[in-house]
């Protein structure tokens, strides 16, 4: 093991109701057990000293504990000295200069001093029946473990609470949870995890707790998105992985990009905008008749290929085939009409210069079988390269135009990339774009969401798995939107391509709901309902953007330096 790293253990338990010395009971032995194994962190649950579910406000007000007084707290920093560890937790929390209940995280150092204090900042329909919405922002904190940061269950259900803790500098986030939707730990946490390039250490419980069931779910996450600890569902006991912190100090991804530096903040201000500025609290609440606005839609995993002998004809004959069978809405991978998922210069010159007859072909398509098409490709203007994406409509018309805002290295040597996520109204519903790289930066599905899209079209070229996997359907459901994923078959990753819906999966493992398929020319239908996508609620009062913080959100759009070890 070397120096820097170190053993964390995420606890999986039940806390009693409004029971602070039995709490603390159960804290005590698994510390216990911990320091006993060369544990230096431990993390406990959401709500770990006083339970969760409360009978009314006022219940909740007076079990609810200080942080300078209260018996849970003193309780774990005493057992903190006692063991020479780190102990974090979650705790009911009263703020008598605020007079504020909040559902909060602490963590207390190897001393028993408190030193990091966060509030939850994205309530469930419950929470918000006792809590207030957090004040703190998101602290981050150099300790022995690292530069540390929290956050709460339901705060990695939106992007914005891991991502601004990460731009801080977390290496590592301690995340206290009461999972009671098991896709929050199976799906979210390595998500993002993987999208912000950090250590996350998730303890949550496991039981009956009045009228909720807690599955389980704690898990350690590297910075790639590994799973590299759990406990078993239903069970009790600790998920112990030894963390190294500085992996988190290399956002590398794959064509020596960084998840980090190429991150666009100039871009992203409609993020750090009131829910009232913003178009999605318009579009949210128009009326609109839901039989009128069902459609079939489709990814259509068919491209010009070199490795895959495949023609521009034959792409054009098959996206023809699949509007005969009365899909209205279809895209097709990036860069469609290249032999080679990789684009140099010289390719997209090429490229460039056949857009008008590539436009031409696809539009009669468009015009002939009434139907939308999104055409991936690049336009020239003046002596500048743009990615750039084409949605046709029924009349084989430009609709939109969107140029690609996030650009892979590659790209990069030719491209200029774009600085808007435009969204649009069609006969199908309001429509975004993003393309290929643009995916693994939530932001860029976040403004279009806050644009007011029902649908974000995702023309890809996958370079790992992950995406697909972990990336595809939070872009989704973070947004309550439709997300139409086109992939081309000789990527790195080929295949897969698919369409998530805005109300997400009965199953949390996307290659069981939707295996991959490498075959070219593959069309992946589903049926899209817009009245889905316009109901932006994921459950009663817990709107995806009318309840954000966003005053709280400047790292997003700050400049930034983030260490990068690989890049010494």
């Amino acid at each position: 093991m070397k120096s820097y790293e170190y053993r964390a253990a995420a606890v999986q338990t039940l806390a009693k109701m409004g029971d602070v010395e039995a709490n603390l009971k159960i804290c005590a032995h698994y510390v216990k057990q911990a320091a006993q194994q060369n544990i230096r962190v431990i993390v406990f649950p959401e709500c770990m000293n006083v339970g969760y579910l409360y009978n009314s406000q006022p219940h909740a007000r007076q079990i609810a504990e200080t942080i300078k007084d209260g018996k849970f707290i003193h309780g774990l920093a005493k057992l903190a000295r006692q063991h020479d560890v780190y102990i974090a937790s979650g705790l009911s929390e009263w703020d008598p200069e605020a007079e504020k209940i909040f559902n909060t995280g602490i963590l207390l150092d190897r001393k028993g001093e408190l030193v990091v204090h966060y509030h939850k900042q994205f309530l469930t329909t419950h929470d918000q029946n006792w809590f207030k919405f957090g004040e703190r922002g998101f602290p981050v904190v150099e300790t022995e473990l690292g530069r540390v940061g929290m956050m709460i269950c339901f705060d990695g259900r939106i992007p914005e609470i891991p991502r601004c803790t990460a731009l801080k500098g977390a290496q590592v986030i301690l995340d206290m949870a009461n999972f009671f939707l098991i896709d929050q730990a199976e799906l979210w946490r390595p998500a993002r995890a993987l999208e912000n390039g950090v250590w996350i250490c998730a303890a949550t419980k496991a039981g009956q707790e009045r009228s909720i069931y807690y599955p389980g779910g704690s898990m350690i996450v590297d910075p790639r998105g590994e799973v590299k600890a759990t406990v078993a569902w239903d069970i009790h006991g600790m998920a112990i992985s030894n963390i190294d912190p500085t992996l988190a100090d290399d956002k590398h991804y794959a064509l020596s990009s960084d998840k980090f530096t190429d991150r666009r903040p100039d871009t992203y201000g409609i993020l750090t905008k009131s829910y009232e500025e913003t178009p999605v609290s318009k579009t949210s609440i128009e009326p609109i008749i839901p039989s009128e606005m069902t459609f079939n839609m489709a990814a259509a995993q068919t491209h010009v290929c070199e490795s895959h002998p495949t023609t521009l004809d034959r792409v054009i004959e098959q996206v023809t085939h699949g509007a005969r069978f009365g899909i209205k809405v279809m895209v097709l991978p990036e860069y469609v009409a290249s032999p080679n998922w990789r684009i140099d210069e010289a390719e997209a010159r090429r490229l460039a210069g056949m857009n008008q007859e590539l436009l031409r072909k696809f539009g009669e398509v468009c015009k002939t079988e009434k139907c939308a098409l999104l055409v991936p490709n690049v336009e020239e203007v003046g002596s500048k390269l743009y990615p750039t994406s084409f949605l046709l409509g029924l009349e084989g018309e430009i609709i939109m135009s969107y140029r690609k805002v996030h650009l892979f290295s590659d790209e990069q040597q030719w491209g200029t990339a774009g600085s808007e996520y435009p969204v649009v109204n069609t006969p199908y519903g309001r429509m975004g774009i993003m393309m290929g790289y643009d995916g693994l930066f939530p932001e860029a599905a976040r403004c279009l969401g806050a644009n007011g899209a029902d649908v974000i079209l995702w023309p890809t070229r996958m370079q790992d798995e992950k995406e697909r996997k972990y990336l595809l359907v939070p872009r989704a459901a973070d947004n309550r939107c439709a997300v139409i994923l086109a992939n081309r078959v000789d990527a790195p990753y080929g295949g897969g391509s698919m369409v998530a819906l805005p109300t997400q999966f009965p199953v949390w493992d996307v290659d069981k709901v939707a295996p991959n398929y490498p075959d070219m020319h593959k069309i992946v239908l589903e049926v899209v309902e817009i009245a889905s996508s316009r109901q932006k609620n994921m459950m009663a009062n817990v709107h995806m953007f009318a309840k954000r913080q966003p005053w709280t959100y400047s790292a997003l759009t700050a400049q930034h330096k983030v260490v990068n070890v690989a890049g010494k």
